[in-house]
């Protein structure tokens, strides 16, 4: 194991570095925190979020374009949030991309740009 005091660089495998501090009388733990796992409340309010898009883009339906736009958007970002948090307290890609996917079709079908039948229609063509 080497130091260099100038660089101050150490090289060396992680155990000769563990066993370097070990011999020094040094707790690892002290220097290095443990992420902490992500509050629920982080999982919550993405979901009342969309789900507050979605039932605006569903029940109350503006004559407005524009403020229609920015609901799906808004739907669609919270989506997004939902999936990052579930990444982030799980672990779980598949179940983070499987959460970003579907809050995006739902959104596209409660903004009125497809059909659920146009929807499973693809995905039967994926499969092929």
């Amino acid at each position: 194991m080497k130091l260099k005091a100038k660089d101050k660089e150490a090289e060396g495998s992680p155990e000769e570095i563990r066993d370097f501090c070990k011999n020094q009388g040094l707790n690892l733990d002290d220097f290095f925190e443990q992420p902490k796992p992500l509050k629920l409340v982080w999982l919550i309010i993405p979901v009342l979020l969309a789900f507050v898009s979605l039932i605006w883009l569903t029940i109350f339906s503006p004559n407005n374009p524009n403020l229609q736009k920015f609901v799906f958007l808004f739907g669609c970002s919270a989506g997004i949030w939902l999936a990052v948090s579930v990444q982030m307290r799980f672990k779980n890609t598949w179940a983070a991309v499987f959460l970003g996917i579907a809050t995006f079709l739902i959104l596209l079908v409660a903004f009125g740009s497809v059909t659920p039948l146009q929807i499973f229609q693809e995905l039967k063509e994926l499969k092929k």
